[in-house]
Formats: C-alpha cells, structure tokens, sequence
C-alpha cells in the first residue's frame, strides 16, 4: 500500500448489473489531505465513492483502507473509521437536529464547536432545516466522530455559495485534524480551492492528476477540455 494513505483504489471496476461504469481506476487519499474527485455529471464520480465506500462490490480490483484490503459493507467500514455523506442529505428528518447529532455517536459539543449555527436549531425537527442547516448538521455529525477518512459526494448540492464555503471550510480543517478526505464536487474551483490534489475521471478513468494548484492554474484549459458542463465555482482563484 501506499505510504501515508488512509484510502486506496487499486485497479477498480465497479458499476451497476453487468454494465462497468468506472474502468481500471486507481487512487490514493492520504492522511490530513484533501483530494477533489472531478468530473462531469455521468463520468463515474459517485460510483466511484460508492464503491470505496462499500455500497457497491466492485467487479475486480480492491480497495484498502487503513493498510488493510477491505471488502465488507459501508456499516463494517464505518467501525473501522470511515464516514460517508452521499448525495442524498442523511438527516432523519422526524427527528430532531440534536438526536440527529446523538445518532452520530460522536461528541455534540464537538458538532457544535464545528458549526455553532445548529445550537440555536437543536430542538427543532430537521424536517423544519434549510437545505444548508441539514447539509451542516450531516458534516457535523459525521466529523464529530473524528474520522479517519470522510467521503463527501456533492456536499454543495442546490446549496447557496457562502453555504458551500462553510462546508469546504469544515472538510479542510477535518484534514487539518488528521483525517484523510475525498471530496466529490461539482464547483470544480472551489474544490481546487480546498483540495491538495484532485483526480480528474472521465467516462470512468482517471484522465488527469496532480496538485491543485497546479490544476487550478490550468482550469481554463482543463474545463475546456475534460469538464465541461461542470460548474466552475464562484470563488476567485
């Protein structure tokens, strides 16, 4: 396994029935580093996270995770310091955003010092949240338990920009603390913002890799090339 790494894909294959979707596809996510997975919508970036995180069994090739090759389901990799916010918002709506937060079975006090906007909503149903306080409360939760590796897929979805700034804001000082992230975005430069590296995947294979900054420095050439119809991202480079 690679030094440092907390989370490795080697020679992954995964997709849906008997269709491959991602293709061969190798990555490395190592302690205290963001990782930005890009790509358009369709080029295999949520299949990807979902393999790694054990939603879906790949159809060769093996993902690690801790120095230890790992095949079980998400709740087995979850016991082994994993922490994966998907797409979809993960609150359970009936109830309220402070049992959501005892769910985590993480530190509350840690959630709050993370993002001290939800103390004020702690007794209120998440049902009752903004689109960004249930996306805080999801992060807040799954960072309170301290992951060793997080999986964040579209955190920003149908959020406002300072929202989404408050979000990547969590995910790199989570990295800052040790933990090991990968980060499916579809503001590709306010990923590059926060990310220290970045895959780039299209029609299921890695395309393009390298520092962010060195990305970033490309990004008009890059989205011409291999991201566009992926939104660029309000931040200023």
């Amino acid at each position: 396994m690679t030094t440092d790494a907390v989370l490795e894909a080697r020679s992954l294959t995964v997709g849906y029935g008997a269709m491959p979707v991602v293709h061969d596809l190798d990555l490395v996510v190592r302690k205290g580093e963001v990782v930005a997975l890009l790509g358009v919508n369709g080029a295999g970036k949520t299949t990807t996270v979902r393999a790694l995180a054990g939603d879906l069994k790949p159809f060769a090739g093996e993902v690690w995770l801790n120095g230890r090759r790992v095949t079980g389901p998400a709740h087995r990799r979850a016991k082994q310091g994993m922490r994966y916010i998907s797409e979809e918002r993960s609150v359970f709506m009936g109830l309220s955003a402070s049992d959501n937060l005892r769910l985590g079975h993480g530190q509350r006090q840690r959630c709050l010092e993370l993002f001290p906007e939800l103390k004020p909503l702690l007794g209120r149903k998440a049902a009752l949240l903004s689109g960004g306080e249930q996306q805080m409360l999801t992060l807040a939760r799954a960072l309170s338990a301290q992951p060793e590796v997080l999986l964040a897929d579209e955190l920003s979805l149908g959020l406002a920009p300072l929202v989404l700034e408050r979000l990547l804001l969590a995910v790199r000082a989570a990295a800052a603390a040790g933990a090991g992230v990968l980060l499916v975005e579809q503001h590709v430069r306010d990923a590059l913002e926060v990310a220290d590296r970045a895959y780039i995947i299209s029609h299921g294979k890695v395309v393009l890799q390298g520092d962010a900054k060195d990305l970033k420095d490309r990004i008009g050439e890059i989205e011409g090339t291999y991201l566009a119809g992926a939104e660029l991202g309000l931040t200023e480079a």
